[in-house]
């Protein structure tokens, strides 16, 4: 391969990686996992600040290990049980005696929103006091990302930063050098062999789906979908995606295959390529290939619109990485991609993300759907044209310009979203049971 193609092969395996659990609370138990084990021992009290949308967007969602929700039991169960080493599966070790203790120690959690932070990205700092001192940890910009790290007020690793934005800007990221057709390039022509990744994530992936269609699993939004009438392959599609959500927001302990350490996203890239391949007769080898587009592509919206976006990245990210990916498995070239990639911007730009729940499940149905007629569509020569609101002549056009309508016009409405949710959970919380 060529250099540049090495270089979508190392953010490949970079960025498709095992998750346990919702990564937004994730983010929060490795904080604090981190700090504990910058300064060990017996953690006695923990502090989190921390962005309001990693906050107030991941309140109502499962965590694996426990039977509650919440950032604070994140913080505390990370503080108690966490292993930071294990990046996103930080909570794998978890045993129902770190459960009890970590209930226990909830009256030593404090967690404050950082209400002033308007960078776009994620922001969480956790201080973890212990027998035998303080650490201390910035993660930012993505889930596991220690900005820096002091012991007792000193700093071991890493360096301050006076303007928080020039470490969560995203118009450095390398994947935005590339054009969607060097993608699509580099996922049919790179050795089977050096994306073996994408082979863990069908298997990983089609695990968790499966859990999602047994009885009490999240709202079963699966089971429901193929009960509408007249099924499909694309119901069938829709239904694996919804399957795999209902199992991720319950909490089940079972890993998925993240991307862009986003679990769900993971799953919304994957699980319709997977069932459609295999619905179609393809390959492993032409699912996998699918796979690696499907993922990069999406590396690079979320890279455009933000790792912590207002709008919906299982709706938007996820739906451009399977047109390029279905596109693929239909035997399409670069015109059909462009199309495909067109065509999806058209139908769901401006879902915005109100948070991680059970309610997500329909999303990436929704999404998977549409991603999959849009694709269909192209190759029979219908595109949505440029001009056509936020669609521009090319894909590369409109997918950038989306991008800068995530940077640059949404920051109001989102202080507005998550202050409506909190003032809502707040009065919820307050109500009888």
């Amino acid at each position: 391969m060529v250099n540049r193609q090495s270089i979508l092969l190392t953010i490949l395996n970079k960025e498709v990686r095992p998750a346990l659990g919702c990564t937004g609370p994730v983010a929060v138990a490795f904080a604090a996992a981190a700090a504990k084990d910058t300064v060990g021992g017996e953690p006695k009290k923990v502090r989190i600040v921390m962005d309001k949308d990693s906050y107030i967007k991941n309140v109502a969602v499962g965590i694996p290990g426990i039977d509650m929700r919440g950032i604070e039991i994140a913080a505390s169960l990370g503080a108690i049980a966490g292993v930071s080493s294990a990046g996103l599966e930080v909570l794998k070790d978890v045993t129902p005696s770190d459960a009890a203790k970590a209930k226990a120690f909830l009256p030593n959690v404090d967690v404050k929103i950082q209400w002033d932070f308007d960078s776009v990205g994620l922001y969480i700092e956790a201080w973890v006091a212990t027998d035998k001192g303080e650490g201390h940890v910035l993660v930012g910009k993505t889930h596991t990302n220690i900005i820096f790290r002091e012991l007792n007020g000193k700093l071991i690793e890493g360096q301050y930063e006076k303007n928080f934005d020039s470490v969560v800007d995203r118009s450095h990221d390398t994947i935005l050098d590339y054009k969607i057709s060097e993608i699509i390039d580099f996922a049919k022509q790179v050795p089977i062999e050096e994306i073996s990744i994408c082979r863990e994530a069908i298997g990983m992936n089609k695990i968790i789906a499966e859990q999602g269609y047994k009885p009490g699993v999240g709202e079963n939004f699966g089971n429901g979908i193929l009960e509408i009438p007249w099924p499909s392959p694309i119901t069938k599609a829709k239904s694996y995606a919804a399957a795999a959500s209902d199992a991720r927001m319950q909490g089940l302990e079972y890993p998925t295959m993240s991307c862009a350490t986003s679990g769900n996203v993971g799953i919304t890239c994957s699980m319709p390529l997977i069932s459609m391949g295999e619905s179609l007769g393809k390959s492993e080898e032409e699912i996998m290939r699918a796979l690696a587009a499907s993922f990069l592509l999406c590396v690079q919206m979320k890279s455009l619109i933000g790792r912590l976006s207002m709008f919906c990245a299982c709706a938007l990210a996820s739906s451009v990485g399977i047109a390029g990916g279905m596109v693929m498995l239909l035997g399409g070239g670069t015109k059909e991609v462009d199309g495909a990639i067109r065509n999806v911007v058209g139908s769901v730009f401006g879902i915005l993300c109100d948070g991680a729940k059970h309610g997500c499940a329909l999303k990436l149905s929704m999404s998977s759907g549409v991603a999959i007629e849009s694709s269909y569509m192209a190759m029979n020569g219908h595109f949505v044209k440029g001009g056509d609101g936020f669609v521009c002549n090319t894909a590369d056009e409109t997918v950038h310009l989306v991008g800068r309508m995530a940077k640059e016009g949404t920051a109001g409405a989102d202080q507005t979203m998550c202050r409506l949710l909190y003032e809502r959970n707040k009065i919820d919380s307050a109500k009888p049971s």
